[in-house]
């Protein structure tokens, strides 16, 4: 367990039902705490449309942690430091949980975005944001608002969808291969215009320029005919996506990630790369949102 993690953690978390639908917000609060060179213990509370308090242990095995229970046992790989990306399960919830979390750069604001399923049914998308806390803690931001109103916003209140508004998202992306070794960084954008088109450039498994329509129902995301990239993803308020993409001219799968923060400034960004059913690689990284282009 890396040190950029350990501390106390609360937070605000944005919950929607397994078809992207708002169903309220929680209150998330950790507390992550070395036991010994190889073992932390994390105090959990999650208080929401659903609820669970208790705490689990991490075993650190270099480059991959098992959680060891009692309220959370799985398997996450690190693909950095402060990114994890888990398959767990929680017992006192009967959910199976597909989890990305990612420690900002300033090293004390954390995004995450939880896939919440029960067998293949996808129950529940939480998009969380919490930062770390010396002392009193304050307020988490909030979306002010009703789930009974909400529900029918593809939004959540904000009235943008943040993930595609128009204009670029710009940064770096972190490069592995598929024993997650590193490769590099490389220099990463894509580019969103009101009509709905997509360009993407940079990146290691596929640098070269694609661009693509995508249409979008507000709770999911398809691409049409004709398009480089070829796929859909299931969006959460706007501000988290998850979904499959076929890059076509180079015959690779993308399952994509990604999550922006409360003030839609910057997002984080996960792909792992698939040649048929095996996994070639990863990238990920924190973009920049430009509203300009």
């Amino acid at each position: 367990m890396t040190l950029s993690l350990f501390g106390q953690w609360i937070g605000n978390a944005e919950v929607f039902a397994g078809d992207g639908r708002f169903v309220g917000n929680g209150m998330d609060m950790r507390r992550v705490q070395r036991v010994d060179d190889c073992r932390t213990r994390v105090d959990v509370a999650f208080i929401g449309p659903f609820k669970v308090s208790g705490h689990y242990f991490i075993r650190d095995c270099g480059d991959h942690r098992i959680y060891e229970g009692p309220v959370n046992v799985g398997y996450a790989e690190t693909l950095c430091e402060g990114v994890v990306d888990a398959h767990a399960y929680w017992p006192a919830l009967g959910l199976s949980q597909r989890f990305l979390l990612a420690v900002l750069p300033d090293g004390d604001t954390q995004a995450s975005l939880a896939l919440m399923s029960r067998g293949d049914q996808l129950v529940y998308v939480v998009v969380g944001q919490n930062r770390r806390v010396v002392g009193e803690a304050g307020l988490p931001e909030l979306v002010c608002g009703t789930s009974l109103d909400l529900a029918d916003d593809p939004t959540a209140g904000r009235s943008v969808m943040l993930l595609h508004r128009r204009g670029v998202w710009q940064g770096e992306l972190v490069t592995l291969d598929a024993q997650r070794r590193l490769i590099g960084r490389v220099a990463y954008c894509e580019s969103f215009s009101a009509d709905g088109r997509v360009a993407m450039t940079g990146g290691y498994f596929d640098p070269a320029h694609r661009e693509f329509c995508l249409k979008t129902n507000g709770w999911q995301a398809w691409t049409m005919p004709d398009g480089e990239v070829a796929g859909s993803c299931g969006l959460a308020g706007g501000r988290a996506s998850h979904g499959y993409f076929h890059h076509l001219p180079v015959q690779l799968r993308a399952w994509r990630r990604e999550v922006v923060t409360l003030d839609g400034t910057r997002k984080v960004l996960l792909r792992h790369w698939y040649r048929g059913g095996e996994r070639i690689g990863s990238e990920f990284g924190v973009l920049a949102f430009n509203p300009g282009g």
